[in-house]
């Protein structure tokens, strides 16, 4: 059993990993999509956003959800390993 939650504590803090990357790199060079994409809960945020706000407030939000998101799981998976 240990091994199981070690494990899925690294995938959990690699996904924590790239999701801050990806939102750094949406913040820094703006987002492919900043009118929003297909997806439903994220994109569909920045999509609001861009229609209310502007395309510019569209791309910083969906980064920053990125960036904060990532950050929640790189803690979970940081507390994870710490019990250990």
């Amino acid at each position: 059993m240990h091994r199981q939650s070690t494990v899925l504590a690294w995938c959990i803090l690699i996904l924590g990993m790239f999701g801050i990357a990806g939102g750094s790199d949406v913040l820094i060079r703006g987002a492919v999509h900043a009118e929003g994409s297909s997806c439903k809960a994220i994109c569909g945020l920045s999509l609001l956003l861009a229609q209310l706000l502007g395309a510019a407030a569209g791309a910083i939000a969906l980064g920053v959800i990125y960036v904060m998101l990532g950050v929640f799981l790189l803690c979970i998976g940081y507390l994870m390993l710490k019990d250990k």
